[in-house]
Order: structure tokens, then sequence, then C-alpha cells
């Protein structure tokens, strides 16, 4: 068997460069539709095949087809290497121990075709190409070397996608049956006192903004807080201060600072996913709590590129801007959830204080 280091030498620079801009932007995808055009792109620039087929097994499975261009498309068991991935897939072919990569999978290799399948054992995916002609041997060797790569990279990226999405899906119906329990009683609270029930919705909402207040925050945040903690699922909590708005408030009235406030609010809501909490705690701080296992510097990059692009499409006499600071919660700890609210607040002054030096 070759050494890893042998093996790795045998891809080329250029197709190291898209094996690494592949990581890369896989680790930023949060979509499988994104993720797919990713990999057709690597496939078309690294194997170059005429067509290719990826069998995902999750709740359901996916399969998904590639042209000679690598644009993805749905694919189904009528396709022509529906069979040969699908064998891999089930533990039919042959395994192959791979010591470059520590790992086991099934390898099926004909004069036109090549397949993979990770891991070997109750494989997840199989990913299979065909060429029009019958490539060398070398050309082989790279291209089956170039398709592991690329498939444990792909069953990675999608499987965490899938498990977030599923993770997702649980605490949706969480809150879904605690807001059906809510509006049940919220009814029964309106048969008796239309005007206390009123009094109760707005008791957890940010009447500037439209977004939850602090009670509001943690009521519905510490309920995905602990699914996630019983899971292990990564999280964390964004803090947020609007940067100027002391100066907007003397400068252009307190209604303008209302507007700014607004704003803010807006920005900071559109850098996150539905099923993330987002809260104005007062006056001009902002708090959220997101399932989410992006690096902070991802995380902050999103919020910035929202602050940007509102910024040139709104005419407003100020600039929205603001300090954030995120804190990655630990899923095996036993810190609480104001805990963390507490470290991102310290980590937003830090970055504002870094700001102002």
């Amino acid at each position: 068997m070759r050494k890893p280091q042998a093996e790795a030498r045998q891809l080329g620079p250029a197709q190291l460069r898209v094996l690494l801009t592949l990581s890369r932007e896989l680790l930023q995808a949060d979509e499988a539709g994104s993720s797919l055009e990713l990999v057709g792109r690597a496939l078309a620039e690294m194997i170059r095949p005429d067509s290719a087929l990826l069998l995902l097994r999750g709740e359901r499975l996916d399969i998904v087809g590639f042209d000679n261009r690598g644009v993805a498309h749905p694919a189904g068991t009528g396709h022509a290497l529906y069979q040969t991935a699908m064998a891999l897939l089930s533990g039919v072919g042959p395994a192959v121990h791979d010591k470059a990569h520590g790992n086991r999978r099934c390898e099926h290799v004909g004069q036109r075709t090549l397949a993979l399948a990770v891991p070997a054992h109750a494989a997840i995916a199989a990913l299979a190409v065909a060429w029009d002609h019958e490539p060398s041997a070398a050309e082989l060797d790279r291209c089956r070397q170039a398709l592991s790569h690329i498939l444990e990279l792909t069953a990675a990226a999608l499987g965490k996608i899938e498990a977030r999405s599923s993770l997702e899906r649980l605490v949706w119906d969480q809150r879904e049956q605690i807001a059906h329990s809510s509006d049940a009683h919220a009814a029964e609270l309106a048969r008796r006192d239309e005007t206390a029930t009123k009094m109760r919705m707005l008791s957890l909402t940010d009447v500037l903004t439209g977004l939850y207040n602090r009670r509001g925050f943690f009521l519905q945040a510490e309920q995905v807080f602990k699914v996630a903690q019983r899971k292990h699922a990564n999280s964390a909590v964004i803090f947020a201060d609007i940067d100027g708005l002391k100066r907007v408030n003397d400068d252009l009235g307190h209604d303008m600072g209302d507007r700014l406030i607004r704003d803010a609010a807006i920005v900071f809501r559109q850098s996150f996913r539905q099923a993330d909490v987002v809260s104005r705690l007062g006056g001009d701080e902002f708090v959220a709590y997101t399932l989410d296992d992006e690096q902070p510097e991802a995380i902050l990059a999103r919020i910035r590129a929202r602050l940007r692009a509102f910024n040139l499409s709104q005419e407003r006499p100020y600039s929205v801007s603001i300090s954030v600071g995120v804190v990655q919660c630990d899923p095996g700890g036993a810190q609480t959830l104001s805990h963390y609210v507490q470290l991102a607040d310290r980590q937003m002054y830090a970055q504002k204080r870094s700001r102002l030096h």
C-alpha cells in the first residue's frame, strides 16, 4: 500500500487547490442544493466524467445525477450508473482498505466506470462516474484518489446539513406543540378576559421592533437550548449593540433614533434562520440563539455582509453599525443559557473597545 504522502503527491497542485476550495466552501454551505453545485463543479474540474451519480442514504435515499458539465439534477433508478452505485451502497461490492484515510470503502472499477462508497460497512454514500472513452491506468488511478476525497467531503457536508435539518425539525415540532398549547390556553383566556390575553401576548414582544423581548427570548430560547444540550448539538449565542445610537438621538432626535433601532433589528433578524430565536433585550442591545455549527468568524461575516447590503440599498442620514460578540455553547457542558449570554455580552464589548482604539 502507498503511504499517505506518496498518494497525496499524485494529485497535482491544481487538483489540490480544487479540493481545498471545495472543503472550504462546503464548510460554509448550509443548503443541500448549494453543496451539490460545489460538488458538481469539483467533479467537472478534477475528473471530467461524461456522467456521474451520487446516492446518499439518510431518512430517505437521495439520488442525484451530474452531467458532463457538473450540473446536478434529480435522478432515478433508471440512471445508467444506478445499479453500480446501489450495489456498493448495499455492501455487495468488494471491500478495499485505504490506509491513506484510515477508512474502509467499497470500490468498483470497470473499463469506463469508477465507483466508491464510504464506509464499507453500513455505507451511507456512493459516488459513481463514467466516461465515453476508456481512461488510461494512470488517469484512472488519479481519478480514484480525487473521487475518494470528493466523496468523503460530500458525505460529511451533506450529512451535517441533514443532521442539522433533522434537529431543527425536532425543535420546530416542539415549538409548534408549545404554540398550539399556548393558543389553546390563550383562547380560553380570551373567553374569560380578552384584554388580559392581549396583555399576555404583548408581554413577550418588543413593541418597537416586533422581536421577542427579554422575557420572550428566555422563554423560547431555553426550550431550544435544552434540546440542543440533550442532543449534544452545536449552538451559539450572539450579542449585539448598536453603534452611535446616542449620537443619532442627540443630533437627529429620538424619532430618528427609534428608526435606527428598527433598522438594526431588521438587519439582525435577517442574519439568522427562522428557527433561530432573535430578541431585543432593551435599549440598543440585541441577542440571538442559533442552532449553528459555524465558527464565530462565519457568523460575524454574515452579519457584516447584511449590514453592508442594507446601508447600500437604503437612504438614511446615518449608517447602521453594530458591534457583535459570538460565543459557542459547550454541547456537553453544565452552564446555563444566561451564562453564555453574559459571555457573548463581554465579547461584544471587547470588540467595541478594539474598534475604538
